[in-house]
């Protein structure tokens, strides 16, 4: 429920704050007095898009605040809860600042949000009525979405778009497998040939690096053999010149030593520790030359191996892992060639399938809803009757057409506003009049079903007058025993039901006009009902409107 609305520097308002309670409240005020601009002010709190000239001239910014309660576990705790903007108080603070850039920073119990989830949580908190809405009525996928509402067809419908998009899916796969046979076919000696090609070449991940590396190697193979030939002198060279041969004899003049001071035994066995390590690396050397002898042949071999992997590599895919991809898909292609037939008779039997159970789920769904549209169009006739349509015939006529994602049903709504009249679809043959008091009956049909708690009407009294609009008066004060109601208006018999009455005004501050809006009782109440009345205040007009206001 709104409870209090707070607006800045927006149009010609510089400051109000409206303080609003359950059941029925009303704003009243002469055109151009600025209505629409509290509406629009309350607009951009539920989502609406914004323009930087609803900043008052003069000011940087607009600011708009909202407070609403609503009730634990219904569907606004639930979007609260799932986009982690609840309040450890239970609140729901809303706040949107507008800049002149048209530019909006907008803000749910402290927490920023996007207009589209600022949008989505206002469809939640206010349902608004107005000359928009009526037009939105005519729309037979409005007209569905009703009824599906009235006969709590979720479940049933839920089902149904499950069973439409495994059919969907079913479709896409088929048309892909017969696609892909057909692009196949036409390409099956090609895929053949070069399946084989990958096939005989047994391609290993990792094969082009390893052989690269080992043609390098043979490359350098000869540099190396000299370097190591070289190493293996020095260790080893004749004529006792080598490096092991002069440790031996070092060895041996140290042991000599050692017999006459035995503080030279620990020198000696580090000698015997480095001729033994330097004996190691002798003997790795010589096995380390001996695993480089590569043949010319060999050469030739690896580098013929390497040029065959490159072309691979440049006709499949850049990579080895490209290379296995592929034939990993013309195998997959030729099986598909191979199965076909199988494969064609399985993905109809799928479809056959998805067939039957979205056949199946329609049934069920257009039944709870042809149940449900005889209960809803009597309901709804008879809110037509008591709010001055006595005459009216109101049916909802459904008839079956191909699936589509919300069903097998056409829904539309028709009338005939008198006796003797052709009915019709509501979008040829309803007024302006009769549409808004087709609206205001449907909500008072669903007003049970309807989880939104403040209900806005903006002029639902549009071309209506006498007798109409004393029903219509009645309607709404009816409604407001289960929902907040806000009704715009220009009809006294409306404004004399409500609860509480607003009144909208221009006035004049510091040079500079202003729209103020107020609460009026006693009195000053009377003597906007009387001018509600005949246009003006007058002892005759304030006497109807005390009448009027005590029935």
């Amino acid at each position: 429920m709104l409870e209090r609305l707070e607006v800045r520097n927006y149009v010609l308002i510089r400051s109000l704050v409206l303080d609003f309670t359950s059941g029925f409240a009303v704003i009243t005020g002469e055109t151009g007095s600025g209505k629409s601009i509290i509406l629009g002010a309350l607009g951009l709190i539920l989502g609406e898009k914004s323009k930087g000239d609803v900043v008052r001239q003069g000011e940087k910014e607009a600011h708009i605040e909202a407070l609403f309660s609503y009730r634990e576990g219904g569907a606004v705790d639930a979007f609260l809860k799932e986009n982690g903007l609840e309040d450890e108080e239970g609140g729901l603070f809303i706040q949107r600042i507008v800049r002149q850039s048209g530019r909006s920073i907008m803000s749910v119990n402290g927490y920023s949000v996007t207009r589209e989830q600022l949008e989505s949580l206002g469809s939640l908190l206010v349902d608004v009525s107005s000359q928009h809405a009526h037009q939105s009525l005519l729309r037979p996928a409005i007209q569905l979405a009703l009824l599906d509402k009235a006969a709590h067809s979720a479940p049933l419908l839920s089902a149904y778009r499950q069973a439409y998009d495994e059919l969907a899916q079913a479709r896409k796969e088929h048309q892909r497998l017969v696609d892909e046979n057909e692009k196949a076919s036409g390409e099956a000696d090609y895929i053949a040939f070069c399946l084989d090609e990958i096939e005989k070449a047994d391609v290993k991940v990792g094969e082009d690096e390893e052989l690269s590396a080992q043609v390098r190697l043979i490359g350098q193979s000869e540099v190396l053999t000299g370097e190591l030939e070289e190493a293996q002198e020095a260790l080893r060279g004749g004529n006792d010149l080598g490096a092991l041969s002069l440790i031996a004899r070092c060895q041996s003049a140290v042991a000599k030593a050692s017999r006459s001071d035995a503080r030279l035994d620990a020198y000696l066995e580090r000698i015997e520790s480095a001729s033994i390590e330097l004996e190691d690396i002798a003997s790795s050397l010589g096995e380390y030359l001996a695993s480089i002898s590569f043949s010319e042949d060999e050469l030739e071999e690896k580098n013929a191996r390497l040029a065959l992997l490159q072309r691979l590599k440049k006709k499949y895919g850049g990579s080895l892992e490209a290379v296995i991809a592929r034939r990993e898909e013309y195998r997959n292609a030729l099986a598909t060639i191979e199965n076909f037939e199988d494969l064609l008779s399985d993905s109809l039997k799928r479809m056959d399938k998805a067939e039957s159970e979205l056949k199946s789920r329609g049934e069920a769904l257009s039944a709870c809803r042809a149940q449900c549209a005889r209960i809803l169009e009597k309901t709804i006739q008879d809110n037509l009757s008591a709010l001055g349509l006595k005459n009216a015939v109101f049916q909802i006529v459904m008839s079956t057409r191909q699936p589509e994602a919300s069903g097998m049903d056409d829904v539309v709504f028709t009338l005939a506003a008198n006796k003797g009249e052709k009915a019709g679809p509501i979008s040829q043959v309803a007024s302006g009049g009769e549409l808004s008091r087709i609206m205001l009956a449907i909500k008072s049909a669903l007003a049970a079903e309807d989880e939104v708690e403040t209900l806005l009407f903006d002029e639902i009294d549009s071309g209506l007058g006498g007798v109409v609009a004393h029903s219509v008066a009645l309607e709404l004060e009816k409604l407001s025993h289960s929902h907040q109601v806000i009704a715009i208006t220009h009809l006294a018999q409306i404004a004399s039901k409500a609860r509480t009455h607003y009144l909208v005004y221009k006035r004049e501050e510091d040079g500079r006009t202003v729209s103020s809006i107020d609460e009026i009782r006693d009195g000053e109440r009377v003597d906007e009902i009387a001018r509600l009345l005949s246009g003006e205040v007058s002892e005759i007009s304030r006497a109807h409107a005390k009448s009027i206001l005590e029935c």
